[in-house]
């Protein structure tokens, strides 16, 4: 005896309130709850394209596909990768320039840039000074014991390097 092939619509009718209880609360834990009717509308159509055969609890059937495509939502890198939502504090007001934003961002890439290129022009125990005095915050008896000199004379080094920082930058600024 050959087995009559189902009617999707009416399993969907009489399933559809399980699915959707199955995928929320799947989803909820992540905040996806209304990515349900996604979830239900995917299994629907994934089932359509590609019918089962030999299924004999529909209901069972159903649930099980719909709670594994909610899983494979959350399991999927857009997810994964979205991070939160973001709130009403990260708004801009709607006359705010955002081309201001990025110019501003664009300068400061560039002043760091240029920073980097006048600390990498130092001396090798100025830019020691300049990168584990000023950038790291080591105790400069440690810089002083491991360059060999007073723990003043690191205080003077580290102030000879802001003071060609400086200069280079607002030299580089008048160009």
């Amino acid at each position: 005896m050959t087995q009559l092939e189902p009617d999707i619509g009416a399993l969907y009718s009489t399933h559809k309130d399980a699915m959707h209880r199955v995928a929320r609360r799947v989803l909820r834990d992540a905040g996806l709850e209304s990515e349900a009717d996604d979830v239900v509308s995917a299994v629907i159509t994934s089932i359509l394209q590609n019918r089962p055969t030999g299924v004999e609890k529909w209901e069972a059937f159903l649930v099980r596909a719909t709670r594994n495509r909610a899983i494979d939502k959350l399991r999927s890198a857009a997810v994964k990768h979205a991070g939160p939502e973001l709130g009403p504090e990260h708004d801009l007001p709607d006359d705010h320039d955002l081309g201001e934003d990025v110019a501003d961002l664009v300068d400061a890439q560039s002043r760091a840039h240029r920073v980097r290129a006048s600390v990498a022009s130092l001396d090798p125990r100025l830019r020691t000074v300049a990168w584990e005095y000023i950038g790291k915050e080591r105790p400069r008896q440690e810089i002083a014991a491991e360059l060999g000199v007073s723990p003043g004379r690191i205080s003077q080094m580290a102030k000879q390097v802001l003071e060609l920082l400086r200069e280079t930058i607002s030299r580089e600024e008048v160009l």
